[in-house]
Protein backbone atom coordinates (compact mmCIF):
# COMPACT_ATOMS: atom_id res chain seq x y z
CA UNK A 1 0.00 0.00 0.00
CA UNK A 2 1.33 3.62 -1.35
CA UNK A 3 0.46 6.64 1.01
CA UNK A 4 1.93 9.97 -0.13
CA UNK A 5 1.64 13.51 0.74
CA UNK A 6 -0.47 15.48 -2.11
CA UNK A 7 0.89 19.15 -2.01
CA UNK A 8 -2.31 21.61 -2.86
CA UNK A 9 -1.64 24.75 -4.93
CA UNK A 10 -3.76 27.07 -2.84
CA UNK A 11 -2.72 30.67 -1.79
CA UNK A 12 -3.46 31.38 1.09
CA UNK A 13 -4.67 35.06 0.32
CA UNK A 14 -7.66 37.30 -1.00
CA UNK A 15 -7.53 35.45 -4.37
CA UNK A 16 -8.64 32.21 -3.00
CA UNK A 17 -10.28 33.36 0.31
CA UNK A 18 -13.34 34.73 1.31
CA UNK A 19 -13.61 36.01 5.66
CA UNK A 20 -16.94 35.66 6.68
CA UNK A 21 -17.27 38.48 8.92
CA UNK A 22 -21.02 38.35 9.27
CA UNK A 23 -21.10 34.68 10.34
CA UNK A 24 -18.20 34.76 13.13
CA UNK A 25 -18.71 32.37 15.63
CA UNK A 26 -18.64 33.68 19.29
CA UNK A 27 -18.98 32.60 22.37
CA UNK A 28 -18.22 34.11 25.71
CA UNK A 29 -14.88 36.15 25.32
CA UNK A 30 -13.93 34.36 22.49
CA UNK A 31 -14.88 34.99 18.77
CA UNK A 32 -13.67 32.99 15.70
CA UNK A 33 -14.25 34.54 12.28
CA UNK A 34 -14.42 32.22 9.70
CA UNK A 35 -12.03 32.24 6.77
CA UNK A 36 -13.00 29.96 3.93
CA UNK A 37 -11.87 28.85 0.54
CA UNK A 38 -13.62 30.59 -2.25
CA UNK A 39 -14.03 27.56 -4.15
CA UNK A 40 -15.30 24.47 -3.06
CA UNK A 41 -11.49 22.88 -1.95
CA UNK A 42 -11.81 19.34 -2.61
CA UNK A 43 -7.85 18.91 -2.21
CA UNK A 44 -6.02 17.24 0.59
CA UNK A 45 -3.49 17.14 2.20
CA UNK A 46 -3.04 13.13 1.96
CA UNK A 47 -3.38 11.32 -0.42
CA UNK A 48 -4.18 7.94 0.98
CA UNK A 49 -6.58 4.88 1.45
CA UNK A 50 -10.01 4.62 3.77
CA UNK A 51 -8.06 2.20 5.70
CA UNK A 52 -5.06 4.31 6.35
CA UNK A 53 -6.15 8.32 6.84
CA UNK A 54 -3.66 10.21 8.18
CA UNK A 55 -4.08 11.13 11.99
CA UNK A 56 -2.61 13.06 14.79
CA UNK A 57 0.30 13.05 17.14
CA UNK A 58 -2.33 12.72 19.90
CA UNK A 59 -3.10 9.63 18.61
CA UNK A 60 -0.15 8.06 17.48
CA UNK A 61 1.51 8.41 20.95
CA UNK A 62 -1.43 6.40 22.61
CA UNK A 63 -1.23 4.14 20.22
CA UNK A 64 2.37 3.47 20.35
CA UNK A 65 2.32 3.83 16.46
CA UNK A 66 5.65 6.71 16.98
CA UNK A 67 8.30 6.59 19.36
CA UNK A 68 10.07 10.03 20.60
CA UNK A 69 13.48 10.25 22.37
CA UNK A 70 16.06 12.94 22.65
CA UNK A 71 18.88 12.84 20.58
CA UNK A 72 21.65 12.03 22.41
CA UNK A 73 25.44 13.77 22.20
CA UNK A 74 28.72 13.53 24.30
CA UNK A 75 27.91 16.17 26.45
CA UNK A 76 23.91 15.05 26.39
CA UNK A 77 20.93 15.96 24.95
CA UNK A 78 19.98 18.64 22.55
CA UNK A 79 17.19 21.03 24.02
CA UNK A 80 16.19 21.91 20.37
CA UNK A 81 15.55 19.04 18.44
CA UNK A 82 13.42 15.45 19.13
CA UNK A 83 14.02 11.92 17.08
CA UNK A 84 10.60 10.91 15.94
CA UNK A 85 10.15 7.74 14.40
CA UNK A 86 7.08 6.69 12.78
CA UNK A 87 6.40 3.01 12.75
CA UNK A 88 2.89 2.70 11.36
CA UNK A 89 1.13 2.50 7.89
CA UNK A 90 0.17 6.28 8.14
CA UNK A 91 1.28 9.83 7.73
CA UNK A 92 1.11 11.55 11.44
CA UNK A 93 0.60 15.43 11.63
CA UNK A 94 2.80 17.09 14.38
CA UNK A 95 1.03 20.44 15.23
CA UNK A 96 3.43 23.40 16.07
CA UNK A 97 2.19 24.60 19.91
CA UNK A 98 1.55 20.69 21.53
CA UNK A 99 3.35 19.49 24.04
CA UNK A 100 5.03 16.94 25.22
CA UNK A 101 5.51 16.00 29.27
CA UNK A 102 8.98 13.83 29.76
CA UNK A 103 12.48 13.29 28.68
CA UNK A 104 15.21 15.62 30.44
CA UNK A 105 12.55 18.26 30.18
CA UNK A 106 9.10 19.35 29.27
CA UNK A 107 9.05 20.19 24.94
CA UNK A 108 6.93 22.63 22.88
CA UNK A 109 6.64 21.29 19.16
CA UNK A 110 8.03 23.87 17.83
CA UNK A 111 6.52 23.33 13.76
CA UNK A 112 3.90 21.83 11.67
CA UNK A 113 5.30 18.89 10.06
CA UNK A 114 3.96 15.66 8.62
CA UNK A 115 6.11 12.20 9.52
CA UNK A 116 5.68 9.83 6.54
CA UNK A 117 5.20 5.83 7.49
CA UNK A 118 7.90 3.75 8.42
CA UNK A 119 10.45 7.04 8.55
CA UNK A 120 12.49 8.23 11.27
CA UNK A 121 12.62 12.16 10.98
CA UNK A 122 13.72 14.98 13.44
CA UNK A 123 11.54 17.69 14.74
CA UNK A 124 12.41 21.41 16.22
CA UNK A 125 11.27 22.04 19.87
CA UNK A 126 11.14 24.41 22.41
CA UNK A 127 11.80 23.71 26.51
CA UNK A 128 8.77 24.73 28.42
CA UNK A 129 10.60 23.67 31.99
CA UNK A 130 13.80 25.97 32.29
CA UNK A 131 14.53 24.37 35.79
CA UNK A 132 14.57 20.47 34.89
CA UNK A 133 17.75 18.69 33.64
CA UNK A 134 17.41 15.38 35.10
CA UNK A 135 20.59 12.71 33.45
CA UNK A 136 17.72 9.71 33.09
CA UNK A 137 15.18 11.03 31.19
CA UNK A 138 11.46 10.05 31.27
CA UNK A 139 8.97 8.44 28.96
CA UNK A 140 7.67 11.44 26.94
CA UNK A 141 3.40 11.62 27.24
CA UNK A 142 0.92 13.87 25.12
CA UNK A 143 -0.25 16.89 27.27
CA UNK A 144 -1.86 18.86 24.80
CA UNK A 145 -1.67 22.30 23.26
CA UNK A 146 0.08 25.81 24.97
CA UNK A 147 -2.37 28.70 25.53
CA UNK A 148 -1.53 31.09 22.54
CA UNK A 149 0.01 33.41 24.35
CA UNK A 150 2.94 31.13 25.05
CA UNK A 151 2.79 29.38 20.94
CA UNK A 152 3.23 33.79 20.36
CA UNK A 153 6.31 34.26 22.06
CA UNK A 154 7.83 30.73 20.23
CA UNK A 155 6.34 31.85 16.59
CA UNK A 156 7.30 35.63 16.74
CA UNK A 157 10.54 35.93 18.07
CA UNK A 158 11.84 31.85 17.67
CA UNK A 159 13.91 32.36 20.49
CA UNK A 160 14.04 30.10 23.99
CA UNK A 161 14.18 33.00 26.13
CA UNK A 162 11.05 34.50 24.53
CA UNK A 163 9.77 31.58 25.47
CA UNK A 164 10.32 31.01 28.50
CA UNK A 165 9.63 34.94 29.92
CA UNK A 166 6.29 34.18 28.68
CA UNK A 167 6.02 31.41 30.91
CA UNK A 168 7.09 33.50 33.87
CA UNK A 169 4.66 35.95 33.37
CA UNK A 170 2.29 34.01 33.24
CA UNK A 171 3.39 32.61 36.75
CA UNK A 172 3.45 36.24 38.00
CA UNK A 173 0.19 36.98 36.96
CA UNK A 174 -2.05 33.62 38.21
CA UNK A 175 0.43 33.91 41.28
CA UNK A 176 1.86 30.34 41.10
CA UNK A 177 5.29 28.97 42.15
CA UNK A 178 6.53 26.01 40.89
CA UNK A 179 9.87 24.10 41.50
CA UNK A 180 10.75 23.76 37.47
CA UNK A 181 8.75 26.51 36.14
CA UNK A 182 7.12 23.96 34.09
CA UNK A 183 4.62 25.44 31.65
CA UNK A 184 1.82 22.71 32.54
CA UNK A 185 2.30 23.65 36.36
CA UNK A 186 0.41 26.61 35.56
CA UNK A 187 -3.15 24.51 34.74
CA UNK A 188 -3.04 20.88 35.83
CA UNK A 189 -4.13 21.78 38.83
CA UNK A 190 -7.17 22.95 36.81
CA UNK A 191 -9.59 22.11 33.86
CA UNK A 192 -7.45 23.41 31.22
CA UNK A 193 -10.28 23.67 28.70
CA UNK A 194 -13.17 25.29 29.46
CA UNK A 195 -15.45 22.26 27.75
CA UNK A 196 -18.49 25.18 27.57
CA UNK A 197 -16.72 26.88 25.02
CA UNK A 198 -15.34 23.70 23.06
CA UNK A 199 -18.51 22.35 23.34
CA UNK A 200 -20.45 25.22 21.47
CA UNK A 201 -17.11 25.48 18.83
CA UNK A 202 -17.12 22.09 17.92
CA UNK A 203 -20.73 22.27 17.16
CA UNK A 204 -20.36 25.35 15.05
CA UNK A 205 -17.77 23.34 13.33
CA UNK A 206 -19.67 20.24 12.74
CA UNK A 207 -22.89 22.34 11.49
CA UNK A 208 -20.53 24.42 8.78
CA UNK A 209 -19.83 23.31 5.24
CA UNK A 210 -16.32 22.48 6.86
CA UNK A 211 -14.63 24.53 3.40
CA UNK A 212 -12.54 26.12 6.21
CA UNK A 213 -9.53 27.44 6.11
CA UNK A 214 -8.97 29.20 9.35
CA UNK A 215 -10.08 31.89 11.53
CA UNK A 216 -9.48 34.92 13.20
CA UNK A 217 -9.59 34.87 16.66
CA UNK A 218 -10.76 37.87 19.08
CA UNK A 219 -11.18 38.36 22.86
CA UNK A 220 -11.62 41.97 24.48
CA UNK A 221 -10.42 44.77 22.45
CA UNK A 222 -7.45 42.64 20.89
CA UNK A 223 -7.27 40.17 17.95
CA UNK A 224 -5.16 37.55 19.02
CA UNK A 225 -4.29 35.88 15.70
CA UNK A 226 -4.95 35.11 12.39
CA UNK A 227 -4.60 30.96 11.42
CA UNK A 228 -4.49 29.48 8.11
CA UNK A 229 -4.00 26.09 6.74
CA UNK A 230 -3.65 24.73 3.08
CA UNK A 231 -6.19 22.32 2.60
CA UNK A 232 -10.17 21.89 4.73
CA UNK A 233 -8.33 18.79 5.94
CA UNK A 234 -5.97 19.92 8.04
CA UNK A 235 -7.82 22.92 9.40
CA UNK A 236 -10.36 20.06 10.65
CA UNK A 237 -7.60 18.09 12.15
CA UNK A 238 -6.08 20.96 13.34
CA UNK A 239 -9.03 22.54 14.96
CA UNK A 240 -9.87 21.15 18.50
CA UNK A 241 -5.83 22.06 19.29
CA UNK A 242 -6.45 25.63 17.55
CA UNK A 243 -9.66 26.56 19.86
CA UNK A 244 -7.85 24.82 23.25
CA UNK A 245 -4.96 26.94 22.69
CA UNK A 246 -7.43 30.00 22.72
CA UNK A 247 -9.70 28.77 25.38
CA UNK A 248 -6.71 28.27 27.88
CA UNK A 249 -5.75 32.14 26.59
CA UNK A 250 -9.66 33.77 27.61
CA UNK A 251 -10.21 31.69 30.27
CA UNK A 252 -7.62 33.65 32.24
CA UNK A 253 -7.48 36.77 30.48
CA UNK A 254 -10.45 37.46 28.19
CA UNK A 255 -13.05 40.03 27.57
CA UNK A 256 -15.95 39.81 25.37
CA UNK A 257 -15.10 40.44 22.04
CA UNK A 258 -14.71 44.33 20.75
CA UNK A 259 -13.12 44.38 18.05
CA UNK A 260 -14.45 46.77 15.02
CA UNK A 261 -14.13 45.11 12.09
CA UNK A 262 -12.55 47.67 10.13
CA UNK A 263 -9.55 46.79 12.42
CA UNK A 264 -10.29 43.12 11.68
CA UNK A 265 -9.76 43.90 7.73
CA UNK A 266 -6.68 46.44 8.14
CA UNK A 267 -4.99 43.37 10.09
CA UNK A 268 -5.82 41.20 7.24
CA UNK A 269 -5.43 43.00 4.39
CA UNK A 270 -1.38 42.88 5.57
CA UNK A 271 -1.40 39.03 5.41
CA UNK A 272 -3.84 38.46 2.54
CA UNK A 273 -3.67 40.87 -0.09
CA UNK A 274 -0.73 39.15 -2.13
CA UNK A 275 2.16 36.72 -1.38
CA UNK A 276 4.63 39.07 -1.69
CA UNK A 277 3.08 41.28 1.58
CA UNK A 278 2.20 38.45 3.53
CA UNK A 279 5.87 36.96 3.01
CA UNK A 280 7.08 40.42 4.45
CA UNK A 281 4.54 40.90 7.47
CA UNK A 282 4.48 37.43 8.70
CA UNK A 283 7.82 37.19 8.41
CA UNK A 284 8.05 40.00 11.66
CA UNK A 285 4.78 39.07 13.10
CA UNK A 286 4.12 35.55 12.88
CA UNK A 287 5.74 31.56 11.35
CA UNK A 288 5.02 29.80 8.61
CA UNK A 289 5.05 26.05 8.50
CA UNK A 290 6.12 24.62 4.88
CA UNK A 291 6.08 20.78 3.15
CA UNK A 292 8.19 20.66 0.54
CA UNK A 293 8.24 24.35 0.27
CA UNK A 294 4.66 24.84 0.21
CA UNK A 295 2.94 26.61 3.10
CA UNK A 296 0.77 24.11 5.27
CA UNK A 297 -0.01 26.26 8.47
CA UNK A 298 0.23 30.01 8.82
CA UNK A 299 -0.15 31.92 11.79
CA UNK A 300 0.23 35.74 12.27
CA UNK A 301 -0.16 38.05 15.01
CA UNK A 302 -1.25 42.16 15.43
Amino acid sequence: MIIFIKHTNAQLTYSELRVEYDSAWQYKNLQLIPIKFKERNTETSFTTTKKSPPITFAQALAEHKLKVQEMQYEMGADVNWLQVTNHSKQYVILQSGEILEGGKQDRMIGETKFIAPGTTDYVNVFCVEKRRWDEKPRSFTYQGVANSEVRKAMDVSGMQADVWKEIDHQFASLKKKSETFSYLDLYKDAIRQDTDYTNFFQRKMDECDRNLAGFVFVSGKKILSAELFSSTDLTSMSFPNMVDSYVQTVATNGAKPEVQIDTIKTFLNKILQNEEAQKEYVSAHGKVHKSNNKIIHLLAYP
